[in-house]
């Protein structure tokens, strides 16, 4: 029931480094005397995770693991607070060099104390927080795009491959068909094969499961013909001998990763930790259930079990329930949801790809902008 903000660590994680609200707060009984540290501090971790700071633009307070950091009242040096945050990443540098790591990891403070950073002009202050602002400002807009990319396709897939509104055990399956936002030619589909709706089975009636062969880790190699998948959600390794064909499902049967689905389109080893699916079933496209398994793999993931190494049982992906839309309008939906990944795996890649060039140029141009030669003391300035 706080009304001020109290800042921790999971603060940035969670809402970067221009905070104006906290995650959790305090009332004011819990300040106990203690003063808020005004609007336009700075925050910076000089205890357990070194080097991470925030520009606080509240009055609020932070836990133990930050020191405050804010311009004296009687200072009258012109300085730029934003101007003293872009600095503050090269300090946080030079803390995470100037450690004493002997039992708890802490910032040398005598040393801290003393370390000088330049402060030209305020105008030149302000004018480099300009362009700094802009690369920043840029990488926001990416991050932001990214997200509203991964949404928008999670969005799609959950819509195509939801038909629990008309399974044809409701006797409104018909009148809610038509509520649905489908695209038109899968609409068009569903009102003329599945005019009452669609039938459900359980996994378990209409796929086999198969669990891979173990290799020991000491014959696995950097570089092969065949990677092994096991446990996690990239190759284990690589083999000269495969023992699984593609195209295949697979699902992740332990370790972290356990419930995690992949789609393979080369030849494999598939290892004791792999289950690879197979259709027992004509009624089913094999795309289309690849799509619904990974639609459904937040639940596998939860399924997981045992208090050492996470495992997935078989009954796990068995009981779950998958829709049976007459073929061609699963074919429909596994085209639409191809298309939609060919173009967000393009954005997904591209997006990443453009951050991490705009992160490298930033970085490039905040070092060249925060550095400045000292002052000679005594020598004149050639005009």
């Amino acid at each position: 029931n706080g009304t001020i903000p109290w800042f921790r660590i999971e603060d940035l994680r969670e809402n970067g480094r221009i905070l104006k609200d906290s995650i959790q707060h305090i009332t004011p009984k819990a300040l106990k005397g203690k003063k808020l540290f005004p609007k336009n501090s700075i925050i910076i971790s000089t205890t357990a995770t070194i080097g991470e700071h925030a520009l606080l633009i509240v009055e609020s307070l932070a836990n133990q693991q930050f020191t405050f950091l804010s311009k004296k009242a009687n200072c009258e040096i012109a300085l730029d607070m934003k101007f003293f945050f872009y600095q503050c990443f090269l300090l946080g540098e030079w803390c995470k060099k100037n450690t004493n790591v002997s039992g708890f990891a802490s910032v040398d403070m005598t040393a801290f104390k003393k370390y000088k950073f330049p402060i030209p002009p305020l105008e030149i202050q302000q004018e480099i927080v300009k362009i700094l602002d802009a690369f920043t400002e840029l990488n926001t807009e990416l991050n932001t795009e990214l997200k509203a990319r991964k949404k928008q396709y999670q969005y799609y897939q959950n819509m195509l491959l939801d038909f629990n509104d008309i399974n044809q055990s409701h006797k409104d399956a018909k009148e809610r068909l038509a509520q649905k936002p489908y695209p038109k030619r899968l609409k068009t589909l569903l009102h003329t094969l599945a005019p009452k709706g669609v039938g459900f089975r359980k996994l378990g009636e209409v796929i086999n499961i198969l669990k891979g062969k173990q290799l020991n880790k000491e014959l696995l190699l950097d570089y092969g013909k065949y990677p092994v998948m096991n446990g996690g959600i990239y190759a284990s390794g690589y083999w000269n001998e495969y023992n699984t064909d593609y195209p295949k499902i697979i699902i992740s049967q332990g370790g972290a990763s356990a419930g995690y689905v992949n789609y393979m389109t080369s030849k494999f080893w598939a290892g004791a930790h792999c289950y690879a699916i197979e259709l027992n079933s004509e009624k089913l496209n094999y795309k289309f259930l690849y799509y619904f398994l990974k639609n459904s793999q937040t639940i596998l993931m939860k399924s997981q079990f045992g208090a050492g190494i996470p495992a997935l049982n078989k009954a796990d992906i068995e009981t779950l329930t998958i829709p049976i839309p007459p073929l061609e309008i699963q074919q429909e939906i596994v085209k639409i949801l191809d298309q939609f990944s060919i173009l967000t795996t393009d954005l997904l890649a591209g997006i990443p790809a453009e951050i991490k060039a705009r992160k490298k140029q930033y970085e490039y141009y905040r070092e060249k902008l925060l550095t400045f030669k000292p002052l000679t003391p005594n020598k004149e300035v050639k005009k």
